[in-house]
């Protein structure tokens, strides 16, 4: 077993590097849905190339975040190190056709269209390929790993969820932050009707969704004017389809078939998916081959983003630009990776 490795920080700005890079318009299809996307190449061949995966909501290819493209500035960033990448906007988003994803699993064959095209694109046939997923998009390419191994080098896992869906989803409308000034026992409250919340969505039912949502707003002690505002979008939203399978979801099994090479990068101070909480259940659940290697960067958020005159972790639209330490990481690691042929 590859030894793990926990980097407490790790920022390698390198001099030198190539800006000059090449842009290709792609599409891809998917049984009656076309996908569009851009494959960034670097001036020279490849030393790898990935498909970026987005993490939740009805991204494009850039996954703009505060009025960032977090995946526009990181192609960029890897092609600018010898790193080729395509990204897609999701069906139904962008340039893409079709409906928009009910849920994750809906875009694993998306995701396994473009592992392929990039695969067998003449300018990347001799590099490595593999997938670099954030956040909910590390259940995709999990999946994708899961289905289709044998195409693919390695993974880069960031900000991932380590626990199933209900455990990461009810830490974080829980966070204490969210609620000063309560009492330890109303925080237990608040923590368990949020929980019961998440029980009733994956269970599918509507009403039981309805109940629960209200027992948990009498608890947070919404006025009438703020449950009206509030209570219809966020009974919609914990009773669809991408709730039920998001919550439902355990990336424990997927992940634990995993044998190529992986880097897993979170944020110091990441309040979404905690290094301290989703690291553990990744050790505990990696393959007796895996090789793994861990990177927590301080004071780097889940979106790895930093503001213009902000504090790390704080955000300000407008004001964000991804922080070049997360491809210098990517850089790094491939730099000293070996990939049987």
């Amino acid at each position: 077993m590859r030894p793990l490795l926990l980097v407490p920080a790790l920022s390698l700005l390198l001099p030198g590097l190539a800006l000059a890079q090449t842009r290709e318009a792609v599409r891809v299809s998917v049984d009656e849905v076309v996908l569009a996307g851009e494959l960034v190449l670097p001036e020279e061949a490849p030393r790898a190339a990935v498909v970026l995966v987005q993490g939740a909501g009805p991204h494009g290819r850039d996954q703009v975040i505060s009025g960032a493209p977090m995946f526009g500035q990181l192609a960029e960033q890897l092609a600018a190190r010898g790193i080729a990448s395509l990204r897609i906007d999701n069906a139904g988003v962008g340039e893409s056709t079709g409906e928009k994803p009910r849920h994750f699993r809906d875009r694993i064959p998306h995701i396994t269209a473009a592992l392929d095209l990039l695969a067998g694109h003449p300018a990347v046939s001799a590099a490595p390929v593999g997938l670099v997923a954030h956040s909910e998009g590390t259940f995709v390419a999990g999946e994708v790993w899961s289905a289709r191994d044998e195409a693919i080098d390695f993974l880069v896992l960031l900000g991932a969820p380590g626990r199933q869906g209900r455990e990461v989803w009810v830490d974080q409308q829980s966070n204490p932050e969210r609620f000063p000034e309560r009492s330890a026992e109303d925080l237990i409250r608040i923590r368990d009707g949020f929980d019961r919340v998440a029980a009733a969505s994956i269970s599918g039912d509507r009403a039981a969704v309805e109940t629960a949502t209200d027992a948990l707003f009498a608890v947070i002690g919404l006025s009438p004017e703020e449950l009206a505002e509030v209570r219809p979008d966020f009974v919609d939203r914990m009773a669809s389809p991408e709730m039920q399978v998001l919550l439902g979801h355990d990336p424990a099994p997927a992940f634990g078939r995993i044998t190529d090479p992986v880097l897993a990068v979170w944020g110091g101070i990441d309040p979404l998916t905690a290094p301290a909480l989703n690291l553990p259940p990744v050790l505990a659940n990696r393959h007796p081959d895996s090789r793994l290697t861990i990177v927590v960067l301080p004071d780097e958020e889940h979106f790895f983003l930093r503001g213009d005159g902000l504090e790390p972790g704080r955000h300000a639209f407008g004001k964000m630009s991804l922080s070049p330490r997360l491809a210098s990481t990517i850089d790094h690691w491939l730099g000293g990776e070996t990939f049987a042929e």
